[in-house]
């Protein structure tokens, strides 16, 4: 009887000690105060014309655009700010009432500031404008167009004897926006730059015509190009030329195509190429003629060779009469055979097929029998040429360590006298180009010059011509009588027959 009595108590008192446990815990998680206020909230949808518009409550972007809801805002005055990267931004004050939706609906293109207004000039004036290729009828520069909606468009100017002129122009909403574009004016000269045309460099050596009328151009950093007068086709990347910079080109009797870079010698027959760097003493080559005959030679950077089409023979200091054959600079073959090789210090070398000779100008006679200055003239050769009569023209090259002065020299066969051309400017030649009326052409550092002894003297200023260079490369003349002027740093200019 007392074991089960002790049971009991015991049950009593394990139940009694639980729930003394229980209460204990609770009074550990319940220390505060329990929260009895109610906040009252409401909640807006905003609609807009066009959509798209980030909102804002009281400065705070909600993550939403319209059209779309905003939840959760607490009753009363709120700023409603919508705002769009492209669209003018809009500001009001809105009333949330409690447990309601209130509907928003705004049409932006109604508000006269949604809109842009574009204005435009041109030099010349009179250009047609299109938008996105839609022409704006009957409106010229220039003009202003009010009620632009905003946004990316392509604009485009087009006027008669200018180069067409286009750009991308980003107007927002309420945005006064004004452009002045300068046309080019194409009525004499026509530039091919890489900012308007296909072509791979601004820097240009050379240009020869073939042909078939094909310009072929030389460029100093991007290897050879073709232009037929629509396609540009490189050949940088052709795996036929090594190396990027061309030094001359040359089209021979044949129609084959010679390129001089600094790193080969190579030919296209206008199916195939070929190099004939191999063949050579110097891989760098500078300059490149072709005889009465045919043969082509070539002068390398410390040697002058000849190729008959079959051989390759190599003229250096020690076969040839000891002629100071380095650092050559130009060659060229006079309708008699003569040779005639240009050096960088060295002076003139004449090659008649058995006899070398050496001009200085420390040697040099003029017409009167006296001698040039030795002191005055120097004896760095840029270039030289010789006309159909066989007077030979050089030009050179200011040479201040040795004191020396640039000049223009002719050599009639008996003597040579200095060309005064009475220009504004010092002279600077880079290059010569003989045309088929025997008119001497003159790219330099300045412009173009035509001269002839029986006609006045003619100079194409860039600045006049619109050619936007001073520093011209070469020139040549091409088979519709166009002229093209290769630059540095404004690729090839055209000037138009009966312009120039």
């Amino acid at each position: 009887m007392w074991y089960r009595h002790y049971k009991n108590m015991k049950k009593i008192i394990t139940i009694t000690l639980f729930i003394l446990g229980l209460v204990s815990c609770e009074k550990e998680v319940f220390t505060g105060v329990v929260e009895t206020n109610i906040t009252e909230y409401g909640k807006i949808f905003v609609s807009s014309n066009p959509g798209g518009y980030k909102i804002f409550i009281d400065n705070k972007n909600m993550d939403v655009v319209s059209p779309d809801t905003v939840l959760y805002l607490v009753a009363g005055q709120h700023k409603l700010n919508l705002r769009h990267n492209l669209y003018s931004d809009t500001t009001m004050t809105i009333t949330v009432d409690k447990s309601a939706i209130k509907i928003i609906s705004i049409d932006m293109m109604k508000n006269p500031r949604f809109f842009s207004t574009l204005t435009l000039f041109t030099i010349p004036s009179a250009a047609k404008i299109y938008l996105n290729d839609q022409l704006i009828n009957n409106v010229v520069t220039p003009t202003t167009i009010r009620n632009v909606y905003p946004g990316a468009y392509e604009l485009k100017l087009l006027k008669k004897d200018c180069r067409d002129d286009s750009t991308n122009i980003f107007v927002k909403g309420g945005e006064y926006v004004e452009i002045l574009r300068i046309l080019e004016d194409t009525s004499r000269t026509v530039s091919y730059r890489t900012n308007n045309s296909k072509i791979s460099s601004n820097s240009v050596n050379k240009v020869v015509v073939d042909k078939f009328n094909n310009k072929w151009i030389g460029t100093i950093d991007h290897g050879l190009m073709k232009f037929d007068g629509k396609n540009w086709t490189s050949y940088e990347n052709a795996g036929v030329i090594e190396g990027e910079r061309i030094q001359d080109l040359l089209i021979d009797k044949s129609g084959k195509l010679w390129i001089a870079s600094i790193s080969g010698l190579f030919v296209y027959d206008g199916i195939s190429w070929k190099s004939y760097t191999s063949n050579l003493p110097y891989e760098n080559v500078i300059a490149l003629d072709e005889d009465p005959t045919g043969n082509i030679w070539i002068a390398t950077l410390n040697a002058l060779v000849k190729y008959n089409g079959t051989t390759f023979e190599v003229f250096n200091y020690y076969n040839s009469q000891r002629m100071p054959l380095v650092n050559l600079s130009s060659v060229v073959s006079s309708k008699n055979g003569d040779i005639w090789v240009g050096t960088s210090g060295s002076g003139i070398i004449k090659f008649d097929g058995t006899t070398w000779t050496n001009y200085l100008t420390s040697g040099m006679l003029n017409n009167t029998g006296g001698h040039l200055t030795p002191e005055k003239i120097s004896n760095i050769i840029k270039d030289i040429v010789v006309d159909k009569n066989g007077n030979l023209y050089s030009f050179h090259v200011k040479d201040p360590p040795a004191g020396a002065r640039s000049a223009l020299l002719q050599y009639d066969g008996f003597g040579w006298t200095e060309i005064k051309l009475n220009l504004l400017f010092e002279l600077e030649v880079e290059s010569f180009y003989l045309d088929n009326d025997n008119n001497i052409w003159m790219a330099l550092n300045g412009g173009l010059i035509k001269y002839n002894p029986l006609q006045p003297l003619k100079f194409y200023d860039s600045g006049i011509y619109g050619y936007f260079a001073k520093w011209c490369k070469s020139f040549t003349i091409d088979l519709n009588g166009d002229g093209w002027l290769a630059t540095i740093g404004a690729g090839i200019a055209k000037l138009k027959k009966g312009t120039f």
